[in-house]
């Protein structure tokens, strides 16, 4: 066979081929755009049930809670900064200004608790996994905080007293409230950790077919082949 006839006899087949497909096409369409509507709706209907599931469980893991870990790890870490700044010994006296001092620990304290809470609470193993070990460490400093007025309570929150606090010598408010070695900085460490999770983790839904979002998973072949399908032709 010439080179010129096997030409003719590939552009027949072509031809044949898109013949077939352009009477084809018609059912195929028609079934990869069921199959999206079927997807579409299925997708809306495992975001509407993801989003009554997060709105009614305190322990779900959500987007808002996400928001709600960094914020507390945040103010965490803005506390301990202002702790550096009002412990701050006084160029003139030498001393730090015990009014100033208690005002940026009683900060420190609240924020302390609203991250302790919040990851008590979270629905993400690694989160309330790191809430053990804050309460954990929490409780080995707990001579250290009893020290300056700093208590444990039973709900693992603290709380603080203030005539304590002032009757504290400056070598102990250090050891909790220092740059190195201090309660605070380990907890400025945990809270970058929190941070860190709170970023990266996600709630999940059971099923494999659609994300919590809604959105139609990779799993899914035959939905993804479809909305693949109707967006090339």
């Amino acid at each position: 066979m010439s080179d010129m006839s096997l030409f003719y006899s590939s552009m027949s087949n072509v031809l044949n081929q898109w013949s077939d497909f352009k009477v084809a096409k018609p059912l195929y369409k028609h079934y990869f755009n069921q199959q999206k509507t079927e997807s579409e709706s299925a997708a809306k209907e495992a975001a509407s049930k993801y989003e009554k599931k997060t709105s009614s469980s305190s322990t779900a893991y959500s987007a808002s809670g996400n928001d709600k870990l960094k914020t507390y790890a945040d103010s965490v870490n803005t506390s301990v900064k202002d702790l550096e700044t009002a412990f701050k010994a006084d160029e003139a006296t030498g001393e730090i200004d015990r009014d100033k001092a208690f005002a940026a620990a009683e900060k420190f304290v609240k924020s302390y608790n609203d991250l302790y809470s919040s990851t008590r609470s979270s629905g993400n193993q690694t989160v309330s996994n790191k809430s053990q070990f804050i309460a954990n460490m929490t409780n080995a400093y707990s001579r250290k905080l009893d020290s300056v007025g700093i208590s444990i309570g039973s709900d693992g929150k603290l709380s603080i007293d203030k005539d304590t606090f002032n009757s504290a010598s400056e070598d102990e408010l250090d050891k909790v409230f220092g740059k190195k070695d201090s309660f605070s900085s380990f907890m400025s460490t945990q809270a970058n950790a929190v941070s860190a999770y709170s970023q990266t983790a996600a709630y999940k839904e059971a099923t494999k077919t659609y994300t919590s979002s809604g959105t139609v998973a990779s799993s899914n072949a035959s939905a993804l082949s479809g909305v693949l399908y109707n967006q090339l032709f």
